[in-house]
């Protein structure tokens, strides 16, 4: 059996790859008053909320000045550290959920810079 031995001497580069996930709480915030001015592609931009004391993770997620809703708790933990890590992310909407059930998840993809 062969292993792979990790030098430090040569900086490791590695892809920057993309998480894909979608927006949760959408009925709790001021999604209603933007389902119908967002579209596929569109940037939207997540930043950390103090009011969540409870979560020290927290990411809510916003279109302009209005809230959307939150990221789930285990993808915003990962998203903290990358933002920590590499500081600015690129986020935008891959998918709009359908006109039957408008809060039903806005699909997102979030990208490092």
């Amino acid at each position: 059996m062969k292993t792979l031995a990790l030098t430090t001497k040569n900086q490791l580069i590695l892809p920057k790859m993309g998480i894909m996930t979608n927006i949760v709480e959408l009925s709790r915030h001021d999604f209603i008053y933007v389902k119908d001015l967002l579209k596929c592609e569109d940037v939207i931009y997540i930043k950390k909320d103090q009011n969540r004391f409870w979560n020290k993770d927290a990411l809510a997620v916003f279109y302009k000045e209005f809230k959307l809703g939150y990221l789930n708790d285990s993808i915003a933990k990962v998203v903290n550290r990358l933002i920590n890590k590499f500081g600015e992310i690129n986020v935008t909407i891959k998918n709009l959920p359908k006109s039957s059930n408008p809060f039903s998840g806005i699909d997102i993809l979030i990208k490092l810079i």
